[in-house]
């Protein structure tokens, strides 16, 4: 997966015509993974956008029909090692993954393992964006990802489908910072693959309730009395019901609010803004008064020290 932050744009229309899609090929193994055409020659029409969302990458994809696969050679060259979450957009379209084939139209999310081979296959004009979530991110927060696994969460599908919708507007969101983001795409995500298993059995409007508990949350979350009773009062549930939404959710409000502060220290040490503000200072704006202890935590979230994604995003503005 790309390691370099800021957003990245590319467009077959600036190859020519009889290269556009070996170009298309070269430059979303550079910012994504190696994949192989699997179409019938036609040339390729397409644009992608590329974002660093903290805790995952997401690429934006618009283009005419085509098909693409991911062989064992390209797994072989290519040792990258994530989880994609397709957040199908535009078009109809197949995705197959050993014997498993799903159809997807837009809404739909498509989640499969990128170190098997795969293949999309898109008849007509297209758009969807992949997230490229690191397997060190994903199963911690997910759980562990079955071998050769390809889900579809159909759109229209109850609370799950709920999710599947709730993820598209948030990541569409342009007002919410980025890390901040990718949190609660990752929490919806975890609550639509428990309904999906069986494991979480909610209502749309149970789901609703807590969706407007974390957006008090995320509106308030420098204040010092985030707790169930506060957030519940606000969004007229008592501290009980709310805590049994968040236990249904795996979490608790707590942890949550853990988290969502967690997202805030790196979206704030990602900023230019707030270079020359100190690590420290940045953990105690958001409520963590040890430094050693918010040091353990963000590296077990981010799988990195604070200290490091500072020198990275240091040293890329250098």
């Amino acid at each position: 997966m790309a390691t370099a932050f800021g957003d990245v744009s590319i467009s077959t229309s600036s190859a020519g015509y009889r290269d556009r899609t070996a170009f298309w090929l070269t430059s979303v193994e550079r910012l994504l993974i190696r994949l192989e055409s699997g179409g019938d020659g036609e040339q390729l029409d397409a644009t992608l956008q590329g974002r660093d969302f903290g805790l995952f990458r997401a690429a934006s994809i618009a283009a005419n029909r085509h098909a693409v696969e991911r062989t064992a050679d390209s797994i072989r060259h290519d040792g990258r090692d994530a989880l994609f979450v397709c957040l199908m957009q535009k078009g109809r379209g197949f995705t197959h993954q050993g014997v498993e084939c799903v159809m997807h139209g837009p809404g739909d999310i498509v989640i499969y393992d990128t170190t098997r081979p795969y293949g999309h296959g898109f008849p007509e004009d297209m758009a969807m964006t992949v997230l490229a979530i690191p397997r060190g991110v994903f199963e911690p927060e997910l759980g562990p990802w079955p071998p050769g696994k390809l889900l579809k969460i159909d759109h229209g599908d109850g609370p799950a489908g709920w999710c599947a919708q709730a993820i598209l507007r948030i990541f569409e969101s342009e007002q919410v910072p980025r890390p901040e983001r990718a949190a609660q795409i990752l929490t919806l995500l975890g609550a639509a693959l428990r309904v999906s298993r069986d494991e979480l059995r909610v209502s749309r409007s149970t789901l609703g309730s807590l969706w407007r508990a974390k957006e008090y949350i995320r509106q308030n979350l420098s204040a010092d009395d985030l707790s169930a009773e506060s957030v519940g009062r606000a969004i007229g549930l008592s501290a009980r019901q709310l805590s049994r939404i968040f236990e249904l959710d795996g979490t608790s409000v707590a942890r949550h609010v853990w988290q969502m502060r967690l997202a805030r220290c790196r979206d704030d040490l990602l900023s230019d803004q707030l270079r020359h503000v100190a690590v420290g200072d940045i953990a105690f704006r958001w409520g963590f008064n040890h430094l050693a202890h918010f040091s353990r935590s963000y590296k077990r979230r981010f799988g990195e020290a604070p200290s490091v994604t500072r020198q990275r995003k240091l040293a890329v503005t250098l």
